[in-house]
């Protein structure tokens, strides 16, 4: 890694990582080659090995910093928000993220288990961690605004998160087909104002 006392490292295994991810991203884990990683990344193949030993190991490791990247991002974003503009943004943000070229892009952890599910236990697991972080993340924003009364207490705030997390990354899906973010805003609206205070009454 190092060719002398003093001398800085010759590549950033963190450029490596990102760049392998984008390609694993575009074309998938099975049509993904370590000739393409090295294309990618312009790196020699004894460089890739020094820091992982196999093209699975690089997925899983691209996979976990995908996927950690999205629920830190999300969490500290609630943690300033109140729980009617915390979910508006979540809403907006996903929404965002499901129109024009990044919605054509698509989500890589959906792009993962489409691919990858079922049969692969350690891409299910990691799968499971990003779903169930996101619904956690919902699941929060919810019952703080139950308990502040700004959202329905009729139903409860697990039946609720779980409904708008299928219909977020229902989203992601809808969005390789460029649909209009004036549609997806709308959609987002009519979630908001089912979940609000009352919605239950009217």
């Amino acid at each position: 890694m190092k060719s002398g006392p003093g001398r800085p490292r010759e590549f950033d295994p963190q450029v490596f990582l990102n760049s392998a991810l984008e390609c694993f991203w575009q074309k998938g884990y099975r049509s993904t080659s370590m000739a393409d990683l090295m294309q990618a990344s312009g790196l020699a193949s004894a460089s890739i090995y020094k820091l992982y030993p196999d093209k699975r190991s690089i997925f899983l490791a691209a996979l976990q910093q995908y996927m950690d990247a999205g629920l830190v991002r999300g969490q500290q974003r609630d943690e300033e928000l109140a729980p009617e503009t915390a979910l508006r943004e979540t809403l907006e943000f996903v929404a965002l993220f499901s129109s024009g070229p990044q919605g054509e892009k698509g989500c890589f952890t959906i792009a993962a288990a489409c691919e990858l599910l079922p049969g692969d236990d350690e891409v299910r697991s990691r799968v499971e961690y990003k779903f169930r972080g996101i619904v956690a993340r919902l699941n929060s924003i919810l019952r703080k605004g139950q308990e502040t009364g700004v959202f329905r207490s009729d139903e409860p705030a697990e039946v609720m998160a779980e409904c708008i997390f299928m219909l977020l990354e229902g989203m992601r899906v809808y969005g390789k087909i460029k649909p209009e973010i004036s549609v997806l805003r709308k959609s987002n609206e009519f979630i908001i104002q089912s979940v609000l205070a009352g919605a239950g009454q009217r």
